[in-house]
């Protein structure tokens, strides 16, 4: 056996090693470092949250569609908006005002 050969058979293993090392020690900080686990997991609480909300909205979305369709056809939608909010009476409705 040369030296050579020794020296370079051990460079070879050296850089293995190396190359293992840094490779067994960056799956940690993969997996714990800041784009890792912890982030997937609040990532998917995020998610399940922002769905939540969205059907939440498409609720309201959906009441308020309703409305919106009552308050142009519905004659006593219409009617109950005009006396309850808007403060109208009929001709030949008797108003009391008390203070």
């Amino acid at each position: 056996m040369t030296k050579g050969s020794f020296i370079q058979r051990w460079s070879f293993r050296f850089l293995l090693a190396v190359s293992l090392a840094m490779g067994i020690g960056y799956i940690p900080y993969g997996a714990f470092g800041p784009g890792g686990v912890a982030r997937a997991l609040r990532l998917k609480g995020d998610l399940k949250h922002l769905k939540e909300s969205n059907q939440k909205l498409q609720l309201n979305n959906r009441l308020l569609r309703d409305q919106i369709k009552k308050l142009k056809d519905d004659r006593d939608t219409i009617e109950r908006v005009a006396r309850d909010e808007l403060g109208l009476i009929r001709a030949e409705d008797t108003m009391y005002q008390f203070e």
